[in-house]
């Protein structure tokens, strides 16, 4: 036989070895896709859709939630030298403290959750968000929701898009954060610029045959960046800086929501 001829045909032979081996692959990966029966979602409108669903969910059937909640306070603005130079110091005392709190499987999660006690949460609105999108995580099976809201001014609890998420203090409660350093200042008024508020939801991805017919969410982070405008007044060895006296600065602050799904006297029997 033609060697030239022998050539050629290994060289086919090879090829069709190699296709034969994508398309085993090919296969293996399409089965183990068709073992979730997730649908990721993909436009605004499904994604803000399933994020609802999603915290509804929670609300509902009441998970293990540990929640925490970090804050700081940068980039000041102030043409008065010594209240700019001594911001640093009195920023750290005003958002040293942070927050946390957690519930027991089965007890009521719109304890903990942005439903901030009521039954019912506030559903969010197509309009309320600027951008959204959805990453997948392969490795272990889940996938992102990440929405970014639009701005707002001054929000509110009760009535604002933040509120339907974020915790937002009363008037009230913010100016008593500044009691810790009333011995150098007063802050008796301020306004807030709500810019870029994000908004991360890891979800499981559900297993076809498993118990749970619907995703389940494990972790939430809401993050938020302010701009807040107010005037201090000095006292003490501050009292120098006279009163009234206009600064700005950025604050910023991460709330993050693990959700642990296991019931624990169905773990404890599967165990035993």
């Amino acid at each position: 036989m033609n060697k030239k001829f022998i050539r050629v045909i290994s060289l086919l032979t090879v090829i069709l070895m190699v296709f034969s081996l994508c398309a085993c692959n090919a296969a293996t990966d399409d089965e183990e896709e068709d073992k979730y029966i997730s649908v990721m979602p993909t436009t605004k409108a499904e994604i803000v859709e399933r994020f609802n669903d999603l915290l509804a969910e929670a609300n509902a059937n009441n998970p293990a939630i540990s929640y925490g909640m970090d804050q700081k306070a940068r980039g000041a603005e102030c043409e008065n030298s010594n209240l700019k130079a001594a911001f640093k110091t009195v920023a750290d005392l005003v958002t040293k403290e942070g927050f946390g709190e957690e519930t027991a499987y089965g007890e009521p999660a719109a304890k903990i959750l942005p439903a901030n006690g009521v039954d019912k949460l506030e559903k969010l609105l197509v309009s309320d968000v600027r951008s959204a999108y959805v990453t997948n995580n392969d490795a272990d099976k889940t996938y992102t929701i990440i929405i970014n809201l639009n701005g707002e001014k001054d929000p509110e609890q009760a009535k604002s898009i933040y509120g339907k998420l974020y915790k937002i203090s009363n008037d009230e409660d913010i100016l008593k954060n500044f009691d810790v350093v009333s011995n150098v200042m007063t802050v008796s008024d301020y306004s807030a610029t709500y810019g870029v508020g994000t908004i991360k939801a890891t979800v499981n991805k559900t297993k076809e045959g498993a118990t749970n017919t619907v995703d389940h969410i494990v972790k939430l982070e809401l993050s938020r960046e302010v701009k807040v405008e107010t005037a201090v007044t000095g006292v003490g060895t501050l009292a120098d800086i006279g009163a009234d006296v206009p600064l700005s600065f950025d604050y910023s602050s991460t709330e993050n929501f693990s959700f642990d799904w296991d019931n624990p006297e169905t773990k404890d029997n599967v165990e035993e």
